[in-house]
């Protein structure tokens, strides 16, 4: 039946409600719903959206739909975000769709609306927030409530279904009548059976003689062609319960990026939001972050591994119906009250813009606490000044640049932001090498910074390639690549992970060096070119700083420029430091004499920083201390320092009770590479001064009240007191390095009733923002203990603090020491008895022996497992054992310590599920990995509670040494399937791993089919598909004969038809060059019996066919042109274009063939023999087959 359109003229303001939908069924439901459908509108070029315009009742209606395959909150807020646009005066949107019912509440076919539960709003994104100490999840930012105006028409609806019922079964019934063709499907039967399995019994997708668990890839979206009923599945398992009616159900809905089909993940997630959780989608946050919108959802499955597509169609229909009856409560008059999304959409807009014109740079961003947190977990550096200051120095008018090659960097990286300042899909990065990088980046943030654990290199590297993933074009440039060394040795890593950045996304790499043979060799392919400068560049950089010099200067020009010139060999720092000593001297004899001595050579930076330094010397009383005071700060600080933190520490004076604010210093630019290797010559009481300075700073009056309790007054005292964090955080480490008498003046400090809380407040506040627990008992022997003062912790001790109180969340001074790795401070206290070595702190409830392990303090380990009752196996309810925090975090020393004791199990799991050795393969550790395999016991091939093996997690995150050592292990089974039935080679594919994969092919006997190729060629992974196009892997079952089935499926001709449907060009032309049979069918292997026969009859299809129906002309041309059948097999007894074909597709064929081709189920049978002939259920009788 066709739709009756409505012919009155209306135009795009006319719209006030939006109705977004995510798949195909949920939309034709909607249209179904409609009383009226209306002529199409005109649409503006940039919107994507295709809309189907209408009435309920008083209300004109727009609906859309995602595009086909793209699912989730982001595509939702898309969609949306253009409907509002093309209709300006949309009020709100209604999701409207399916969604996963968290039993046992709610049933399939009933209906869920999102309305706010206590402080929730309705919709809350399970997948945004923050990792918390002991590993629990902050799920942050605020989702909109319901728009009032549906919130009101909700409570009527409510109260009419008391009184009368719900009008669903009517629309419903009304659906029927006038889209007949829409009931069998849209309609509740009784093939519709509501089974609800207990939640630890996996669907078994295949009869009793094969009972391997097979679960769909948990990336696979909502609409995967593969329905898999539960006909296999043991109905003894399922949870009884009494037979009702459909219910509507107000309350949350949880809303992210993943399909869920894990009962375990529901049903935690359903506790950890507090147990009102009714149902689980992946669109509905994508509008309710910004839209005013209400979501509705038909209830089609349980969220497990049971998930199918049996009640999507009827799910989508009562949806659609629901809302119906909603629309009809809302009251026109209400509707135009409500502001437009359009203007809600505007208000942020502005926000982003007010924001955006007041954090101009990162320093705005850093004011504020959360942003600085992760900005300074990332490095201490912030390289924008810094490109800013290179740039400054550059010499006009010379090829190679006044600085060397950090000067060249920094010319490159101005003309790369000045090209592409406008373009917003270009993404420069840039890094100066120093030879003093920060010493630990423990983390990437969310994940690791509460627990204190490392970052893999592939954990770092997909970070990277997801941003470098949001450009089109990439440009790394990168100063100094030789200084890396120093930090780590990572530059070989470093390196690999640039050129495999460089293989996945095009991004291009430009870095400067010493001459280097390593980093030479390594870039041998690379184009290079020498940095050098010539002496026309330094005589041009001469005659600029002559210019603006004296008469002496000026008149000797030639031989200032001659000698020094002479000197430099090339080198324009070395230039300029030359040219500073020669302009100090005041008469013609003392600047030859300066001229005659010029170092050169090997060691004439050093001879010419060290003569800069004796010039300093020589300055009066007041430049001299000031300068010497600034650069010991420069040389001994822990991190750069702001000039106005600088100005703070130097006015700090002895006895002082406030700043004196006059005695701040004006500060020049002063630096000098040369200052930390000569340190004790120059500075040997800085550590000792800088203490002091810490210490006196942190004793103003303006910190005797302690600890702020509110935000904003901990802000306030971090802005109006510049030197307050870096002071606390760092006069410990300054009085652990200085040797100095001021004993005293520590503990007189930590004494003090209240000002050493006040640094506690900052040292906490990166990670903890409940200072209620901050007791004053954690000002004194924990704060020693903290920074690994053993003298400090002894003389408190001695005074009667106590030594095993527990301070701020539950921590012991013995914790802090443990943790941070203070052996003597650990040896001074686990030597008491009054100490408890075993004592756990908060909600981690980890031991110090936990925290030592976890963190690879292997002196420290030592000394505890030597102390007399030591619990070495200890696992509390979050945490895992010593054994496996030593093992996850590769600490090959300490796991070294740990096996070797009788107590510790080396597969221990404590109340967690991974052993040691599958943490440790997981984060690639291949030498703790090493040393586990060599324990005596240790279960290789152990699976953990979803059946991933030690082999499996190497290979998913593409730990080649890893799986190299277990490989080797014969108990090892490269071919075992975990609980989403992955096998080590798929996973290994499906991130790219080519090396791995290419050591699993050798060991596999896993089908290299249709998935795994289709998997590396839409990722582009063309070496992974290269090595499965060329591997000589056996399919899964043995001993199956080789008839036409078989060869049709088998991975050649699998891949090919997977290609052709998708798309896949590359892909497509090797296939062909390996021999896949081009006119091969694609079909099932018929093993599950006559469902298989039945789609085989209907569904098969050559990779032509398949091809020419997703419209790719590419390959319909070359498959032609490689002797593909055009008349061959095309089924259901149609002409296969008629429908199905755009008319410029047709084109293409008409001029291969000129002619249509037509064939039935008979022919069908022609060409499969004897298959056709095969016995069919009595079910199943009606097929025909002539």
């Amino acid at each position: 039946m066709t739709s009756e359109t409505v012919p009155e003229t209306r135009t795009h303001d006319d719209y006030h409600v939006g109705w977004v939908c995510a798949l195909p069924t949920e939309q034709t439901a909607a249209i179904a719903m409609l009383d009226q459908r209306h002529g199409g509108l005109p649409k503006p070029s940039n919107d994507n959206n295709t809309y189907t315009l209408g009435s309920v009742g008083k209300h004109s209606v727009v609906i859309a739909c995602l595009p086909k395959g793209k699912i989730g909150n982001v595509s939702a807020a898309t969609v949306a975000t253009n409907m509002v646009s093309t209709f300006p005066n949309i009020k709100f949107c209604l999701m409207v769709g399916i969604g996963g019912g968290i039993p046992p509440k709610v049933r399939l076919g009933d209906v869920v609306v999102s309305t706010p539960v206590g402080a929730f709003p309705g919709v809350v994104q399970y997948d945004l927030g923050k990792a918390h100490q002991g590993g629990t999840f902050e799920r942050t930012g605020a989702l909109n409530s319901p728009p009032n105006a549906l919130l009101a028409a909700l409570t009527m609806v409510e109260s009419e279904h008391d009184l009368t019922g719900s009008r669903i079964p009517d629309y419903l019934e009304e659906l029927e009548k006038k889209w007949p063709r829409l009931a069998p499907k849209y309609l509740r039967s009784d093939s519709l059976k509501d089974q609800l399995f207990k939640a630890n019994y996996r669907h078994v997708s295949e009869s009793t003689a094969d009972k391997r668990v097979v679960l769909i890839d948990d990336q696979e979206a909502e609409e995967s062609d593969a329905e898999d009923d539960c006909r296999f599945c043991d109905i003894g398992q399922t949870v009884k319960r009494k037979p009702r009616e459909m219910r509507v159900h107000y309350g949350l809905i949880a809303s992210g990026n993943e399909v869920i089909k894990d009962p375990i993940f529901r049903d935690k997630l359903n506790t950890d939001l507090g147990g009102h959780v009714l149902c689980i989608e992946m669109e509905a946050a994508g509008l309710a972050h910004n839209f005013p919108c209400i979501t509705i959802r038909g209830i089609c499955d349980y969220a497990d591994s049971h998930k199918n597509r049996a009640w999507q169609a009827h799910a989508a229909a009562i949806a659609a119906a629901f809302t119906k009856e909603l629309l009809g409560h809302v009251q026109a008059s209400d509707v135009e009250r409500e502001p437009t999304a359009e203007k809600v959409l505007d208000q942020i807009h502005e926000t982003v813009l007010q924001s955006d014109t007041n954090i101009r740079e990162v320093k705005g961003r850093m004011d504020r606490k959360e942003d600085a947190e992760i900005l300074e977990w990332l490095t201490p550096v912030n390289y924008g000044p810094q490109q800013s200051d290179n740039f400054s120095q550059r010499q006009e008018g010379t090829c190679v640049p006044g600085a060397g090659k950090t000067i060249i960097t920094s010319i490159v990286v101005n003309e790369l932001t000045t090209r592409f300042r406008d373009d917003n899909t270009v993404g420069i990065a840039y890094i100066y090498g120093q030879s003093s990088m920060p010493a630990t980046v423990v983390s990437l943030y969310n994940k690791h910074n509460i627990n204190g654990t490392l970052p893999s290199v592939d954990e770092v590297s997909t970070t990277i390639q997801s941003l470098a993933g949001l450009f089109t074009q990439v440009y790394i440039i990168v100063d100094a690549l030789d200084e890396l060394q120093a930090i780590g040795g990572c530059r070989n890593r470093f390196l690999a992970q640039i050129f495999k950045l460089q293989a996945q996304c095009a991004a291009k790499f430009f870095t400067t060096s010493r001459f280097v043979p390593e980093i030479i060799d390594m870039l041998e392919d690379s184009t290079t070119i020498e940095i050098r400068a010539h002496d026309e560049d330094v005589l041009s950089f001469l005659d600029s700083k002559l210019s603006q010099s004296g008469q002496l200067l000026q008149t000797n020009r030639e031989m200032v420029k001659t000698e020094i010139t002479k000197a430099v060999d090339g080198m324009f720092l070395l230039a300029q430091l030359h040219f500073q000593s020669v302009s100090t001297k005041k008469t013609l004899k003392k600047m030859k004499d300066a001229l005659s001595n010029l170092s050169s050579g090997p060691k004439a930076y050093d001879i010419a920083y060290k003569k800069a330094m004796e010039r300093i010397t020589g300055q009066d009383q007041d430049s001299k201390e000031l300068a010497t005071h600034v650069l010991s700060w420069i040389t001994c600080a822990r991190r750069a320092l702001k000039t106005l933190e600088l100005q703070h520490a130097w006015a700090v004076e002895e006895n002082g009770v406030a700043l004196d604010k006059e005695n701040l210093p004006q500060i020049d630019d002063m630096i000098s590479e040369y200052l930390d290797r000569t340190r004790d010559e120059w500075f040997p009481n800085a550590e000792s001064e800088i203490t002091m300075a810490c210490i006196r700073y942190l004793s103003f009056d303006v910190f005797k009240g302690g600890v702020c309790r509110s935000e904003d007054e901990y802000e306030e005292r971090l802005t109006c007191n510049p030197f307050y964090g870096y002071a606390s955080h760092n006069w410990g480490h300054h009085a652990l390095t200085a040797s100095m008498d001021g004993e005293q003046v520590i503990i007189d400090f930590l004494e003090t009733s209240a000002k050493p809380l006040a640094s506690v407040q900052e040292i906490m506040a990166l990670k903890y923002r409940d200072w209620n627990y901050i007791e004053p008992i954690a000002a004194k022997v924990h704060t020693a203990a903290y920074f690994g003062l053993s003298n400090i912790v002894l003389a408190l001790l001695e005074k009667g603090h106590l030594s095993d109180s527990k301070g701020f969340y539950w921590w012991t001074p013995l914790s802090y020491a443990a943790r941070y790795g203070h052996e003597e401070v650990v040896k001074l206290l686990v030597a008491r008895d009054d100490v408890n070595p075993n004592s756990t702190d908060g909600p981690h409830c980890e031991t110090p022996l936990s925290r030592a392990a976890k963190n690879g303090h292997a002196a420290v380990v030592k000394v505890l497992l030597q102390k007399e009752g030591v619990l070495a196996e200890y696992a509390s309810r979050r945490h895992p054992t010593p054994l496996s925090l030593a093992a996850e975090n590769g600490h090959r020393e300490v796991v070294g310590l740990l096996l070797s004791r009788h107590d510790v199990d080396p597969n221990s799991t404590g109340r967690m599920r991974p052993t040691p050795l599958c943490l440790a393969a997981e984060n690639g550790h291949h030498e703790v990995v090493k040393v586990l395999l060599q324990k005596e016991g240790v279960l290789a091939d152990y699976a953990d509670e979803r059946e991933r093996t030690p082999l499996s997690l190497a290979a998913k995150n593409g730990h080649e040494a890893v799986v190299r050592l277990l490989l080797a292990i014969d108990t090892v089974d490269a071919n075992r399937r975990d609980y989403y039935s992955r096998t080590p080679l798929e996973y290994s594919v499906d991130g790219g791993h080519e090396r791995v994969v290419e050591l699993l092919l050798t060991k596999t006997r896993v089908s290299c089919g249709g998935n795994l190729l289709g998997s590396a060629a839409s990722k582009g992974y063309e070496k992974v598909l290269a090595l499965l196009v060329n591997s000589n892997t056996i399919p899964d079952r043995q001993g199956e004969d080789q008839n036409a089935i078989s060869q049709a499926t088998d991975k050649k001709h699998k891949g090919l038809h997977w290609a052709a449907e998708n798309g896949q060009l590359v892909l497509i032309e090797a296939l062909l060059q390996k021999g896949a049979a081009i006119n091969a069918y694609k079909r099932t292997d018929c093993e599950s019996g006559y469902r298989g026969i039945q789609w085989l009859i209907e569904e098969s299809n050559t990779a032509l066919h398949l091809a020419a129906s997703n419209g790719h002309n590419a390959i319909v041309s070359l498959l032609l042109d490689h002797g593909a059948g055009i008349n061959d097999l095309c089924t259901r007894k149609t002409t296969f274009y008629k429908d199905q074909m755009e008319a410029e597709r047709q084109d293409s064929f008409r001029r291969r063939d000129g002619g249509w081709w037509e064939r039935d189920v008979s022919e069908s049978r022609m060409l499969y023999g004897d298959i056709m002939s095969a016995e069919l259920p009595a079910s199943y009788s009606g097929i025909a087959l002539k």
